[in-house]
């Protein structure tokens, strides 16, 4: 074997091997973490006494308008914190955007992206996959806000009174997400 094909077996292991990892998680459901948003530092459960806030945002989308959080509120939102280059967000892309066209109207989906230059990436992307819901570009500040997100994609669910309702870390199938929506409609 020649350098380079030795040096091409060992990216494509090391490619699978923190593929396993980012799905294998740590949970016995085959899944990494689920929190109600009480038991994080800065995340709430359901609506309760208990009930955390959504920290209110105001950011930049890819067609250059400010959008922030409380325009949605009455609104079941979901909060998408991915990158262009993370392969279990572009999993996810696709079951958001068939959530957002089954619950028009009750359900809001809004990426924040976290590409280091969103605005370089993040449109021709978005335009390849046909995303149909808002793409915001973030930034360190903001997923600090929401209690530093650990690892992507990380999702928020928030309820109707902008209340955190639930964080996901790691890749979920559709079916956890409509689970959540369908207790808060």
């Amino acid at each position: 074997m020649n350098i380079k094909r030795i040096v091409a077996v060992a990216v494509t292991l090391a490619g699978f091997l923190i593929a396993g990892i980012i799905f294998s998680g740590n949970e016995s459901d085959g899944y990494s973490e689920v929190q109600p948003v009480a038991e994080t530092a800065s995340v709430s459960s359901t609506a309760s006494s208990s009930a955390i806030r959504a920290p209110d945002f105001t950011l930049t989308g890819m067609d250059g308008k400010k959008v922030s959080l409380s325009d949605y509120e009455g609104s079941v939102v979901i909060i998408n914190f991915w990158t262009t280059w993370c392969g279990p967000c572009r999993y996810e892309i696709p079951d958001l955007m068939e959530l957002r066209e089954k619950y028009d109207g009750d359900l809001v989906v809004l990426g924040i992206s976290l590409d280091y230059d969103p605005s370089a990436v993040v449109p021709r992307f978005a335009e390849r996959l046909g995303i149909n819901y808002p793409i915001l570009y973030g930034d360190d500040e903001i997923a600090r806000t929401y209690g530093g997100v650990s690892g992507i994609p990380t999702t928020f669910i928030i309820d109707r009174d902008m209340n955190l309702y639930r964080r996901y870390i790691g890749y979920r199938p559709q079916s956890v997400f409509i689970n959540d929506i369908e207790d808060l409609i």
